[in-house]
């Protein structure tokens, strides 16, 4: 009997628990809390323009021996695109890419395009020494400039940028390593 008794008192007590966690949860559920967000949470999407045009790194991607490495790199990427200084974002991808984008057409793809928000998510190694960085930006731009699928003013990018090299280079990327949404 006494068995039943404390298996009772234990319901009672857990279904009073629930009860108080819904009504919690039911007075604060309108509520915004303000504050400021852990150190690895993702950066919001500024409410207008790019955002910053610094790199920065997730708690993953910073434990990654390469994470410094590849983030300057791709500061110096970004830096390049930004200030339309093809001579630099050269030196920041293979001669493969350079030769497939020549100066005139890579400024022309580029001519209004600034880019911000930028985080590398996480840093994944592939074989032979290179490395996979999963990388988010926004991008702003003149509609008339962005890609022919979304002609947006303002662009989300979530990216799989393969890089090679020492430091490292950005190769060209994989068909589907980019994916984006106007934002």
């Amino acid at each position: 009997m006494r068995t039943g008794a404390g298996a009772i008192a234990l319901a009672v007590g857990l279904a009073a628990l629930l009860v108080a966690g819904g009504v919690t949860a039911w007075l604060l559920g309108d509520r915004a809390f303000d504050g400021v967000p852990p150190a690895g949470a993702v950066p919001s999407v500024p409410g207008q323009g790019a955002g910053s045009a610094t790199v920065e790194l997730s708690a993953d991607a910073r434990t990654h021996p390469a994470g410094e490495t590849v983030r300057a790199q791709l500061q110096r990427y970004f830096d390049a695109i930004n200030a339309r200084d093809y001579a630099s974002w050269t030196a920041t991808v293979v001669p493969r890419r350079v030769e497939q984008q020549p100066e005139p057409q890579w400024r022309a793809s580029l001519d209004t395009t600034t880019d911000g928000t930028i985080r590398i998510d996480r840093i994944a190694d592939l074989d032979g020494g290179r490395v996979l960085a999963l990388v988010r930006f926004v991008s702003t731009q003149d509609p008339a400039d962005a890609p022919a699928d979304l002609p947006a003013a303002r662009i989300c990018w979530r990216g799989a940028l393969p890089m090679s090299g020492n430091p490292p280079l950005l190769e060209t990327g994989a068909a589907g390593s980019l994916l984006s949404e106007a934002c």
